[in-house]
């Protein structure tokens, strides 16, 4: 069913419209928003306000073709004694300094003596004229979200802005910034996952975690290396993407470290510390030099550093996997001619956890040390199970996943 904010063809009308129609359905919202965002107090109720999108004062409702020739700010709202804040905002175009002062001198024409710009897009530039209120959609957002309770409305533009931005990273027209902030990972039995929400939840996580100094400092993540170049798949039921542990000098050779992978799979939230296929000879060296009981002493190190997360996260799952894989082409997706899943308590002997068996570990680390020629890599991490981790759905849901790579830090050492 068309969503009923999708009456625009262009992306920053609907996103407007969503943001207008709570703000004039809903006038304690609206009351907030002035308050809390914009920082004006409104010389009346609420209520008493007129409420206008891409429409001039006193002037019937334009056509879309003809908001685009004109250049009409997308929002007014305004009393009748000469007060407006007039609302520019931007999703994919830039923001520019001379057309808010064009519509500053617009509103001083039409009478209005007590007038605030305001200007929101995905990221602000650093100059625009004084006086100018400058909101990001990242903040709009939190601020619907944290409004949702008491809001409807603000529920509803909040919902929106998740749908907008999850098509336009799809059809990969943001050039930057985003319309949303990350709040966990909504997905479950009441909430299945689809490809374009994992994608649209998997960007924001990214984001998020390329700022974590525990991340830059333990692991020595590159922050400023790309991640995928592209993320495909739309009929696949996960999407996934890492960080890199490559030096500045080294980005280019990124498969030649390990490096941390996050998995939105439909059924759960895979943090795991990939070594490639063709990681560098250290790691190798490394790798081959440890040995069968070297590499089962550890396993039982990464689950030992696992213990507070287990313990406080019941559907936190230690996991190690090995897949042997071969491209058809190098933007195909790739045949998987072999893989091994297992929980890395096997091979760990403790009391309440899964019956040992080590020949699982044994079989993942001689896969690698002994490929003779195929494409193999090895994974060791934690898996969460959306239908048993409610507390994935908060925006701390990143500390489990950043706790999970940390834990794995006796593999990534071996690369150095």
């Amino acid at each position: 069913m068309r969503n009923i904010f999708d009456q625009y063809s262009q992306p920053e009308n609907r996103i407007t419209h969503a943001l207008m129609t709570a703000l004039q359905r809903d006038r304690k919202l609206l009351g907030l928003f002035l308050r809390e965002l914009v920082g004006v107090k409104p010389p009346c109720h609420p209520s008493r306000l007129a409420v206008l999108e891409q429409q001039y004062p006193g002037e019937e409702e334009p056509s879309e073709e003809e908001l685009e020739r004109r250049g009409i700010p997308d929002g007014w709202i305004f009393d009748s004694d000469g007060w407006c804040v007039f609302i520019e905002t931007k999703v994919i175009a830039k923001l520019e300094a001379g057309q808010l002062e064009r519509h500053r001198r617009t509103a001083e024409r039409r009478g209005f003596n007590a007038i605030t710009a305001v200007a929101i897009a995905p990221r602000l530039p650093a100059i625009l004229p004084p006086g100018t209120v400058l909101l990001e959609w990242r903040n709009i957002y939190a601020w619907l979200r944290r409004h949702a309770s008491i809001s409807e409305w603000a529920s509803i533009a909040a919902e929106y802005l998740e749908i907008a931005e999850a098509k336009l990273i799809d059809s990969e027209q943001f050039v930057e910034g985003t319309l949303t902030t990350f709040s966990g990972i909504p997905f479950g039995h009441d909430h299945p996952f689809t490809y374009l929400e994992g994608k649209r939840v998997l960007e924001l996580a990214m984001g998020e975690l390329r700022r974590r100094r525990d991340l830059r400092d333990q692991l020595k993540m590159n922050p400023k290396a790309p991640g995928r170049s592209a993320i495909t798949g739309r009929q696949s039921d996960a999407v996934w993407d890492f960080l890199s542990l490559a030096s500045s000098g080294e980005v280019e050779n990124f498969t030649s470290y390990p490096h941390l992978t996050l998995g939105v799979v439909a059924q759960q939230l895979e943090a795991m510390v990939t070594v490639p296929n063709a990681v560098n000879g250290t790691m190798r060296r490394n790798l081959i030099k440890l040995g069968e009981d070297g590499f089962q002493q550890l396993a039982t190190r990464v689950v030992n550093n696992l213990k507070p997360l287990l313990r406080k996260h019941p559907g936190a799952t230690p996991w190690c996997r090995g897949v042997q894989r071969r491209y058809p082409s190098q933007r195909a997706i790739p045949f998987v001619d072999a893989r091994i899943d297992f929980d890395l308590r096997t091979a760990v002997p403790q009391s309440g956890s899964p019956k040992v068996q080590p020949r699982w570990l044994s079989a993942a680390y001689s896969s690698f040390v002994n490929k003779e020629g195929s494409n193999y890599q090895m994974q060791m991490g934690v898996l969460f199970r959306y239908d048993r981790c409610n507390e994935l759905r908060d925006a701390n849901a990143l500390d489990l996943v950043a706790a999970a790579w940390l834990a794995c830090r006796p593999l990534v050492d071996l690369a150095r």
